[in-house]
């Protein structure tokens, strides 16, 4: 039996998100993934503290709360991606497993990064960290493992579904309506 997965992409217009977004030109700078299409519950590398962008961690965020209820104006592309029950079951595993044992948030390969620029280490940012993720859980997502991954190659996946493209407010107020009219049949 298969499962999804969804790989969420975002912009929250932070001072970090918008100056990766300046540099890159790219329309997101940070990827999630999620197991839940409501994006309540979403694994990354990013910020540790909602206001304090220079220390990151492994960490569980969502789209109801922290950095992405600063701004009104943020926004998300959602895609959802199916995949076997094995490699749905190895993801899981890798989140913990690599998210744990990892040495902190790699800012200076992010900076890196946005300058084409690559730094390996045992730490990870966004896209570097969920690339690792969905590969060494056997998902088969683009050749690119000596490149440097930006959030923007995701949506190259093959096979992804979009669920969802513009602001978190409206798709907040688009799953609350789902809800209410769930709750009221």
């Amino acid at each position: 039996m298969n499962k999804s997965i969804y790989i969420v992409l975002s912009q929250s217009y932070t001072v970090l998100s918008r100056i990766i977004k300046k540099i890159t030109k790219d329309k997101y700078s940070h990827v999630s993934l999620s197991f839940d299409k409501e994006c309540r519950d979403m694994y990354t590398m990013g910020r540790k503290w909602t206001r304090w962008p220079f220390y990151g961690t492994y960490k569980k965020e969502s789209i109801y709360k922290g950095v992405y209820n600063l701004n009104i104006n943020a926004e998300i592309l959602i895609y959802e991606l199916t995949v076997t029950d094995k490699q749905y079951n190895n993801i899981i595993k890798l989140l913990d497993q690599y998210g744990n044992s990892s040495k902190g948030y790699n800012f200076i390969g992010l900076i890196l990064a946005i300058f084409n620029k690559k730094l390996d280490r045992k730490k990870y940012y966004c896209s570097e960290f969920i690339y690792k993720i969905l590969s060494d859980g056997s998902v088969n997502i683009f050749p690119k493992t000596d490149n440097i991954v930006k959030p923007m190659d995701f949506v190259k996946i093959k096979g992804l579904n979009k669920i969802y493209e513009g602001k978190i407010i409206k798709y907040k107020v688009q799953k609350l309506k789902s809800l209410n009219r769930k709750i009221s049949v």
